[in-house]
C-alpha cells in the first residue's frame, strides 16, 4: 500500500504540472495525435524537477534489464532502495482520421499500440510495475474500468489494477496508472 501511495502521490504531481499544459493536450485532440515523446519529454523534466527537490531519489530512462534488449521507459528508485518500472503510452480518445477510438479499443489490441505486450515485458522485470497511460481526451470512468475488466479478460493470466480515477482529472486529458500485477 505504502508503495501504491508513493506512485499515486507522484502521478498526482504530474497531473498539477500537465493541468498548466491543458491548451497543448486538447490540441492533441482536436489534430487527433499522439506524441508518446512529448509525454516522456514532460515526464522527464517533471522528474528532474522533483530529484532537485529532494522527493525522489533517483530515476533514469530507457534502462536495460534482463538479457537482450529489452528496455523499459522509466525506473524509478526511491530512497530505501525500491525500485519502479513504468512504460508509458499516449493515447487520443476520440477521432482520427474517420475512426473512433476510445480506451477500450487500447486495452482490447494485442498489437503495440496497446499494453498488452508493455504488460509482458513489466512481468520480467523485478520490482513495482506500472502502465502511465497519458489519454487526451479523458476516456470517462465507464469507458476506463469497462477497458481494464476486458483487458483482464481478453489476456489472462496478465492482469493490471488501476490506480486512477477520470472523474478526478478534467475534459482535457486523463492519466492512468495501472499496476501490472
Amino acid at each position: 500500500m505504502v508503495n501504491e501511495t508513493r506512485m499515486t502521490d507522484l502521478v498526482k504531481g504530474f497531473q498539477r504540472a500537465l493541468d498548466t499544459r491543458r491548451d497543448i493536450l486538447e490540441c492533441f485532440s482536436s489534430y487527433g495525435v499522439q506524441l508518446e515523446g512529448w509525454l516522456k519529454g514532460e515526464l522527464l523534466y517533471f522528474l528532474d524537477v522533483e530529484k532537485t527537490g529532494g522527493r525522489l531519489h533517483a530515476f533514469d530512462r530507457e534502462v536495460s534489464f534482463g538479457q537482450g534488449r529489452r528496455k523499459i521507459d522509466i525506473k524509478i528508485t526511491y530512497e530505501d532502495g525500491v525500485c519502479a518500472w513504468v512504460e508509458l503510452k499516449h493515447w487520443l480518445i476520440g477521432n482520427q482520421k474517420g475512426y473512433k477510438y476510445d480506451a477500450g479499443f487500447y486495452l482490447r489490441d494485442s498489437s503495440p499500440v496497446g499494453i498488452k505486450p508493455d504488460v509482458e515485458k513489466l512481468k520480467l522485470a523485478s520490482g513495482l510495475k506500472y502502465m502511465l497511460i497519458l489519454a487526451t481526451a479523458n476516456p470517462g470512468a465507464e469507458g476506463w474500468f469497462s477497458g481494464v475488466e476486458q483487458f483482464n479478460r481478453k489476456f489472462a493470466p496478465l492482469r493490471v489494477s488501476p490506480m486512477t480515477d477520470p472523474s478526478d482529472f478534467p475534459a482535457q486529458y486523463f492519466l492512468g496508472i495501472l499496476s501490472a500485477e
